[in-house]
This record gives C-alpha cells, sequence and structure tokens, in this order.
C-alpha cells in the first residue's frame, strides 16, 4: 500500500472512530441538561405535548438544523438531553453500516419483499416485521428505512426485490401488516419511496408523468394503508419528480393528500441525495409536508438564511414553518419512546436465536412452482443428481443488500439431504450431464439499486440451460432472480422453481422443497411476460433511440447540475443540465395482469400462479346478497378442500369485475385473498367481505370515489387466469 494512501485511511478511520465517540446517546432520564420549567422530559405527558414543548426551547438555527439530518442519524440536540436518532437501511433485515457500541454485530439476511409476497401471508408479514424491529433494538437502530412499497410497473426494474409486486391489494394488505409488527416492537417504520420510483432508470432527474385516476387507483393506495391503517410514523419521499414537481417538495401529494387527507402526522425524510439535485426550488420545501433533508440539509439552509437576510421581517413566518417540520420530526420520537430509552436493548438479544428459523420458513412459503411436468418434484432420494449453474443470488445489491450470518446455500442444503447422491459440477461436460438422473439448474439475474436491467439477460446462463436441456430430459431449473427473462426454454425442462432473493437459510428451504418434506405454496406477486416489448412501456429508458439503464448520481449528476460539461455521452447527446427526462405513464390504470388481460397478450406465467404438491377444489360459493345497495358490505363464503394425498395451503384469490361502467375498467381486479392450510382430505370455509370502497373508481372529475350501479362478477381463482368460481350481484 502507497504512503499516502495508508495516510488517508489513517486518518478516516480516526475521524470516523472520533465521531463514533462523541455520538450522544443518553436517554432523557440521564440526563442532567433539561431546562428549568420544561416538560418534555415527562412520560406521563402527551406525545404532542412532549413534543410542543421542545419547540419552546430551540433556537432558531436549532429549528433550522432539525430539518436535516446528519449521514444516517437525526441530531442530538445535547444542551436539551435529546440524543441522536439512528437510522438503517432495510427491508429483507438490517443493512449494518457501523456497530454502534463498537462490538462486531450481525443481522439476519431474510428472504426480500418480492418473496416475502410471495407467500401471500398477511400473519407471516406481521411477524416478519416484528422479528426485524427485534434486531433493530439489539442493534440500536430507531427508524428502518423500509419497507419498499412502489409498485411493479416493468419487469426490468433494478429493486423490484425490494417491493411487493405488481398489485396494490396485494401490497397494500402485506404492507401494513409488515408496519404494524416493526412499529410494534417500537421502532419507527419509514415506507418508501412515496411516490412512483417504480423503476431505476435516470431517477433523480425524470418525471413521473401520470393522470390522477392512475394515482389513486394503482400508486396510492399502499401509502393510503400504511397510514390509515398501520399508522406509519414515517416515509420517505421519492428521488423522482411528478408530473415535474420533486416529489420532496410536492404540495399537492405531500400536504394535500398524505397530510391532510389521509392525516400524517409523522416524519417525511426524503431519500439521500434528491434534495441537492433543485438547489434553486427549495422555497417549495416549506409548506409542502416534507420534514426532514437527508442526508443534510445545506441547500435548505443556504436558501433560509439567504431568505430571512434578504426579508428579515419574514423570519418569524419562516420560523413558524420551520417549527411545523421539527414537530412533524419529534413527534413520532416521543410517540415510540424513543428519546426515553438508549438506543441498544441486550434485553432483545436471545430472541435473536429464533430467526434463523423463522427466515428458513418465510423462504419455504415464498418458493414458486411453476412448472411441474410428470411430477419431477419432489425428487426422491435414491435419485442420482447434478447440481449445476453458478452460485445463486440471495439478496439484491445497494442499500437493501443484508449480507447475513451462517448461510445454507443450495449446495449445502441440498447436500444435506441427498448426502452422496448429488454432485456439483459448475461446467459439466456432455457425459455429466447425460449420465444423471436429474439435473438442477440453477439459472440467476443480478438486480439492485442505482440501476435496471436488461430484460435478455442473463444470455449465457440461459444458452448453457439450452445446451444442458438437449441433453437431458429432466431438467429441474431453480431460478435466483426478481426480474424476468426470456422462457422459451421452459417447454424443455420439466420442473422450474422460482426462489427470488431467499436470504441466508435458502439452502435448507430448497431442500425442504425439493425433497418434499415442505409442500410448495408460493403464488407469484407480479406477472411473467413472454417478451418486454409485451409489457406497458418497453420504451421507458430510450435516449437517443438507444436504451439506457443507469439510476445512479455517478452518471448525471454533476452534469444536471451545470457543474461539470463531462457525464455519461448518452446523457449529453440527449438532455440539457437541468432537464428532466419525462416518463409517461400512458397504460394508466392498466398495468401489471390488469394490462396483459385488457390487451389479450398471452404470458409465461400469470400473476398469482403457483403450482402444489397436492390438489384443491373450491366450492359452495354464495353471497349474502344478489342485490346490493351502496351502504351495504357484501359478505362472500366458499369453501377450499384439499383432494390431494399429502397437506399443503392454497391461496384463495377474490377478484371483481365490473360489467356496466362508464369508464373503462380493468376485466378484473383482486380485491381479497387469504391463505389456507389444509390436511388431506380437510375442508375449511373462507369469507371475505366487500366493501362499498372495494366496488368503486376514482372519479376525477368529482374528485373522489364512486360505485357505479350496474351488475359485478364475483370471481374466485388460485390466480389471476385460472378462475374455479363465479356468481354475480346487482349494485343498485
Amino acid at each position: 500500500m502507497k504512503l499516502k494512501t495508508l495516510l488517508l485511511l489513517i486518518v478516516f478511520v480516526t475521524k470516523f472512530t472520533t465521531a463514533q465517540k462523541t455520538l450522544y446517546l443518553a436517554p432523557l432520564s440521564k440526563s442532567k441538561n433539561i431546562p428549568s420549567g420544561a416538560k418534555y422530559h415527562d412520560k406521563n405527558l402527551s406525545a404532542e405535548e412532549r413534543a410542543k414543548d421542545v419547540l419552546r426551547y430551540l433556537s432558531f438555527e436549532e429549528k433550522l438544523a432539525l430539518t436535516g439530518g446528519n449521514r444516517m442519524y437525526f441530531k442530538a440536540i445535547e444542551r436539551l438531553g435529546l440524543r441522536q436518532i439512528r437510522m438503517a437501511d432495510a427491508s429483507q433485515g438490517v443493512h449494518l453500516r457501523e456497530s454502534l457500541d463498537g462490538k462486531n454485530k450481525i443481522s439476519t439476511s431474510f428472504p426480500g419483499m418480492l418473496a416475502l409476497a410471495s407467500t401471500w401471508n398477511k400473519e407471516l408479514s406481521k411477524t416478519f416485521g416484528k422479528n426485524i424491529g427485534e434486531e433493530c433494538r439489539v442493534l440500536g437502530i430507531d427508524i428502518l428505512l423500509g419497507p419498499g412499497i412502489n409498485m411493479q410497473r416493468l419487469s426490468v426494474s433494478g429493486r423490484n426485490f425490494e417491493y411487493f409486486g405488481e398489485d396494490p391489494v396485494l401490497t397494500s394488505r402485506l404492507v401494513s401488516e409488515y408496519i404494524k409488527g416493526l412499529q410494534s416492537q417500537k421502532i419507527i417504520a419509514t415506507p418508501k419511496h412515496f411516490i412512483c420510483n417504480d423503476q431505476e432508470f435516470c431517477r433523480h432527474i425524470t418525471s413521473i408523468d401520470l393522470d390522477e385516476r392512475t394515482l389513486r387507483e394503482i400508486y396510492l393506495p399502499p401509502w393510503e394503508a400504511a397510514i390509515t391503517e398501520a399508522d406509519t410514523k414515517a416515509l420517505m419521499t421519492a428521488h423522482n419528480n411528478v408530473n415535474g414537481i420533486p416529489c420532496f417538495m410536492n404540495k399537492p401529494l405531500m400536504n394535500d393528500i398524505v397530510r391532510n387527507e389521509y392525516g400524517f402526522n409523522g416524519i417525511a425524510m426524503t431519500d439521500w441525495q434528491n434534495s441537492e439535485y433543485f438547489p434553486s426550488k427549495q422555497y417549495l420545501v416549506t409548506g409542502s409536508g416534507q420534514s426532514l433533508l437527508m442526508p443534510k440539509n445545506k441547500a435548505f439552509t443556504s436558501y433560509v438564511n439567504s431568505y430571512i437576510k434578504r426579508y428579515p421581517d419574514k423570519k418569524p413566518e419562516m420560523e413558524k414553518q420551520l417549527e411545523l417540520m421539527v414537530y412533524y420530526n419529534l413527534l413520532p420520537l416521543f410517540e415510540m419512546g424513543i428519546y426515553d430509552r438508549a438506543p441498544i436493548d441486550p434485553n432483545f438479544s436471545d430472541k435473536i436465536k429464533s430467526h434463523k428459523t423463522f427466515a428458513r420458513k418465510v423462504a419455504e412459503e415464498a418458493i414458486c412452482l411453476l412448472k411441474n411436468e410428470n411430477n419431477i418434484l419432489p425428487v426422491t432420494k435414491n435419485k442420482k443428481i447434478l447440481l449445476t449453474g453458478s452460485e445463486e443470488i440471495h439478496s439484491g445489491s445497494g442499500s437493501g443488500f443484508v449480507e447475513g450470518y451462517d448461510h445454507s446455500g443450495f449446495e449445502k442444503g441440498l447436500k444435506e439431504v441427498y448426502k452422496e447422491n448429488i454432485t456439483f459440477i459448475e461446467n459439466p461436460s456432455d457425459n455429466d450431464i447425460t449420465n444423471a438422473d436429474v439435473i438442477i439448474y440453477r439459472l440467476n439475474k443480478k438486480g439492485g439499486e442505482g440501476h435496471d436491467v436488461k430484460f435478455e439477460s442473463p444470455i449465457d446462463e440461459i444458452n448453457e440451460l439450452s445446451r444442458i436441456a438437449s441433453l437431458n430430459d429432466n431438467v429441474i431449473v431453480i431460478i435466483s432472480s426478481c426480474n424476468p427473462m426470456p422462457m422459451n426454454w421452459k417447454d424443455k425442462v420439466k420442473g422450474i422453481l422460482w426462489t427470488y432473493y431467499l436470504g441466508q437459510e435458502r439452502g435448507n428451504a430448497l431442500a425442504n422443497i425439493v425433497s418434499g418434506k415442505i409442500n410448495p405454496s408460493g403464488k407469484l406477486p407480479f406477472t411473467i411476460e413472454k417478451d418486454f416489448n409485451d409489457s406497458p412501456d418497453p420504451d421507458y429508458n430510450i435516449l437517443g433511440g438507444e436504451p439506457y439503464y443507469c439510476g445512479g448520481n455517478h452518471c448525471y449528476k454533476k452534469y444536471f447540475l451545470g457543474q461539470e460539461k463531462d457525464s455519461d455521452s448518452q446523457i449529453v447527446k440527449n438532455i440539457k443540465p437541468h432537464q428532466l427526462i419525462h416518463v409517461p405513464y400512458e397504460e394508466g390504470i392498466f398495468m401489471g395482469y390488469r394490462w396483459y388481460e385488457k390487451n389479450k397478450i398471452a404470458v409465461n406465467y400469470p400473476f398469482g400462479h403457483g403450482l402444489s404438491y397436492t390438489s384443491f377444489k373450491f366450492d359452495n360459493l354464495t353471497l349474502s346478497s344478489l342485490k346490493l345497495d351502496k351502504n351495504e358490505d357484501l359478505t362472500i363464503n366458499l369453501t377450499v378442500t384439499n383432494t390431494g394425498e399429502i397437506e399443503g395451503s392454497e391461496v384463495v384469490q377474490l377478484y371483481i369485475s365490473d360489467n356496466e361502467c362508464s369508464v373503462e375498467r380493468p376485466v378484473k381486479e383482486l380485491k381479497a385473498f387469504e391463505k389456507v392450510h389444509l390436511k388431506p382430505g380437510e375442508t375449511k370455509e373462507i369469507s371475505f367481505i366487500v366493501t362499498t370502497r372495494d366496488l368503486s373508481l376514482w372519479s376525477v372529475d368529482e374528485g373522489k370515489w364512486i360505485a357505479e350501479n350496474g351488475t359485478f362478477d364475483v370471481l374466485v381463482g388460485s390466480s389471476s387466469e385460472k378462475i374455479h368460481l363465479k356468481e354475480n350481484f346487482i349494485l343498485q
């Protein structure tokens, strides 16, 4: 190592260590700095009273400071006994950056959010959030920056692994439970990224242009559920603009809808970096509903100081606006008791041991059986198995990456079950392939923050799969990916398991599924199209006639700000500094399966698809009324029976179709779902309640939800394509 590099490293480590030692982390009860007459240290007072009391003792400069963060912290006001508040990235677990107490810490790498969505299990999602909350308590994390709840508008988005798929109802129900579980441990949830950060392509400098109906029916429901059902204490605004206004200063969305309509009173923080892209628009921050600029508020501070210097008589008015922002930031910290406790609670340490078992359970429920020709799965232990393909991916890259510990990879997990009957060869010969009874091929596709992924990839791995399938008829493909790919090989193989990014217990989970110890029950939370050209917007990222995939600061930030002439050549040739790239959502509400059904486009595998080693029968569909008034709820009952020979779980999916509407609506829409576990021969009754809101559409003219009279179909199935029961009713 060169001397200069070594000296720089020593300086960095010294500064970092010093910063760690100077963190103020004491709870209020340990502080000797409470001002005379102050009340905010009194835990018997309401959170509202305590937050407002703090404001009385803050200077103008301190109020301004508390509208911004410091790297991964909300700033301390040590003279008032208010400690620093620590944040961590999520959602597959806790993304560790540094240890708060200097000790070696570990965090569990659970399956990713798309894998969690594949379970369609609301109770599991709540426990998932609870377990991560427990890890936060041990690691000294006060605010978790997750879960990600953007929509999978396109299959190529790099961060699809962090989100819950393409349907707003599925996302809403699972996200709501996740947040409840996390916040039950007094950890603040921060669903992200509000709103329409649905692709990584130039994410900081794009404007997502869409109409109000599309916003209301597709993109806003998960946020409404997070706020009104789960009472999330924070949210994170997105990098992108919406209809030309940056999300972090978008008053119509943040203030008017999120705060005034939904009643959100918590922390509205920016994503890291986005406030730095629009230094000339900082005047839009106050009054927008935004409250915390991360990781710092340098541009906003400069604007405020310049403003009051120019208009000194406006300082009191500006101070009132800053007070409101700071109040929103302080209120959740008192509500969750964060200022009243030390960051690290060792009492939670013993609970972490059970999280490995839980991570395996989630992985088992997430694995989705797409194809099982001639019942090639489960594989008996006497078969001669060849495992091939590169090592699987356990987590997406970027801020959502979670390293984990004590990994059980696919090879390790399968060898523990199949012993000497399974052999791993990374590059098998023709003889190796033909001599095996069964081939298990690992097919991987990377995804992560800051870039989208090509639909066509991974080309080399797909070519190798085609070679293997031409030499052996008994091929099972294990797909570690959260992004679809060409599947023109699917008719040449007998088994396909979609395994997403399953975290550290992936090997044990896969072995249990492949061997039949566990019956697969995962259901796709997205559609797998045949070709990306079939999707709603295959040209979303075309710049100068060529697709562009980057969404990182290094690609365009300085150029966009006018600070350098040279940047990525494709950017320089096609946009000017400060010029937004517009991405119109022209498909409107027809996203995901709604798009493919409307346009009658055949897909490889539909939304909600997933096979089992057993079989189920849906029967006895009844409705509480065949003529429904608009103030009535509709109760729907049916039975599900396990008609096979082994126990298993099925996801009952309820779709509604509006047959008589004044505006175009989807062929059908998911409105409810329930996962049910059944022993062989067992029957259970399932009940759903459908409200008027479930039947409604957003009227742009009236600015509200309306339910139109007419006939509606009730459709119950095991996927969006496989409908088993149908009945109709009239809304009058």
